[in-house]
């Protein structure tokens, strides 16, 4: 729900499912830390080109808010 607006519902839902995959997250069990801050850090990344570099910080941590 956070990237749609910037990416497009399609672009938001396959990058998230890929990351989450390639970061080993996956399922409804608690996840480490170490590796969501790792995931957190690529969403900021990638983000930057999109929308610039404080805008991918700020959407990076909300990915993680409940």
């Amino acid at each position: 729900r956070v990237l749609t607006p910037h990416l497009g519902a399609h672009t938001a839902d396959s990058v998230a499912r890929h990351l989450c995959a390639k970061h080993e997250l996956l399922g409804e069990a608690p996840q480490e830390p170490e590796k969501i801050r790792h995931l957190q850090d690529t969403i900021r990344r990638g983000l930057v080109a999109f929308v610039g570099p404080e805008k991918a910080e700020q959407l990076a941590r909300s990915c993680f808010e409940s």
